[in-house]
């Protein structure tokens, strides 16, 4: 009888649709760190996605505040990610006014790495990184997406 409840009481990734981060930085400023997702407005492809499920849910905002200022993340910079894990959401920091904001996501298979740079209070690269899974084996892909100053993305 104990195995069997032990089987159906499995614990479970819980989705969070919301974080908040509060700091201070080694430099000595604050900074907040706010991501938020919900579920998904139309049907596109997503990294973290299933072929045979639709995203439960899909980053839907990104803003971070530092000694620098408030940065809105462009929507091109998340609206292709599903399922992220937030509750894995960390951010760090190089010098002034360089930070590194990091978190994971996807599901089974499909799972990936976001990383986005801030340099000078301005979102500048993401780097993207997740396997792909050919018949035999595993490669590393990373996609990176740069920003330009008005935070259109441009081309590597």
């Amino acid at each position: 009888m104990l195995a069997a409840t032990a089987l159906a009481d499995q614990w479970q990734v819980v989705t969070v649709n919301r974080v908040t981060l509060e700091g201070t930085l080694k430099e000595g400023g604050a900074f907040e760190v706010k991501v938020d997702s919900d579920a998904p407005k139309e049907t596109a492809e997503y990294f973290g996605a299933t072929d045979t499920h639709a995203p439960r849910t899909v980053v839907s905002g990104i803003t971070v505040k530092s000694p620098g200022g408030r940065i809105s993340f462009p929507k091109k910079a998340f609206v292709d990610l599903a399922n992220p894990l937030l509750q894995t959401l960390s951010i760090t920091s190089q010098g002034s006014g360089n930070l590194k904001l990091r978190f994971t996501g996807g599901e089974g298979l499909q799972n990936y790495e976001a990383e986005y740079f801030i340099e000078g209070n301005k979102l500048v690269r993401r780097n993207l990184s997740y396997f792909e899974r050919g018949s035999e084996q595993k490669d590393r892909v990373i996609k990176t997406m740069n920003f330009g100053p008005a935070g259109e993305p441009t081309q590597p």
